[in-house]
């Protein structure tokens, strides 16, 4: 069984040692488990976060975050170096959760309509935020609330923080991953983020 991953965990291995990983890579690409296996251990963690923040729920994450390692394993001849194998694997988690909730025959929570908060709109206020503000909320309210106030978010939002905070992708590799410009991710996580303060302003009222 995975180990839950810890929301403050560190991003490191997504960008350091990129000829080591190229390496892994046309490794694994020629069949070698050994060195997927590295791969695994390398980028496992945040995989499990993101998918974690996606489905708020530790034993389906635990299953769809193996069913990922698989696809991405059987899908790594299609893999096509371009500085790192993160946001391509962040790619096939993102479409096997996607698969989920078809399977599931509902959508995300709070799914926001076309033009509603979809980041294209500008947002006043966007600088100021901590270099993690995601970690400092989390503290604040714990595990449980923060499963709970990830749920009030759209499904954009959601999108944005686990990719960010979760699999502590870049700015430019989350927009890229979502297809949207870097200014709409900035706006999108914004408004996530403020979303979650209000939650904690609440929570932190006296009753």
């Amino acid at each position: 069984m995975l180990e839950t991953a810890a929301v403050n965990h560190s991003h490191g291995a997504w960008d350091t040692g990129a000829v080591l990983e190229r390496r892994l890579v046309e490794r694994a690409q020629n069949g070698d488990h050994v060195a997927f296996t590295q791969l695994y251990q390398r980028y496992v963690d945040d995989v499990f976060a993101y998918v974690q923040m996606r489905v708020r729920n530790v034993a389906v994450a635990e299953d769809l975050t193996q069913d990922i390692f698989m696809n991405a394993f059987r899908a790594l001849s299609t893999f096509q170096w371009h500085g790192s194998f993160a946001p391509w694997l962040l790619r096939c988690a993102h479409n096997r959760v996607a698969n989920h909730w078809r399977t599931q025959g509902r959508r995300p929570d709070q799914v926001a309509l076309p033009g509603e908060d979809d980041g294209e709109n500008p947002t006043p206020e966007l600088a100021g935020d901590d270099d993690d503000p995601f970690e400092h909320i989390s503290v604040r309210l714990g595990a449980e609330r923060v499963d709970a106030a990830m749920a009030s978010l759209t499904d954009l939002q959601q999108q944005v923080i686990a990719l960010r905070f979760g699999a502590g992708l870049s700015l430019g590799e989350t927009a890229d991953l979502m297809d949207r410009s870097q200014n709409a991710v900035k706006n999108l996580q914004h408004n996530a983020l403020a979303a979650l303060r209000r939650r904690l302003a609440v929570e932190a009222s006296p009753v």
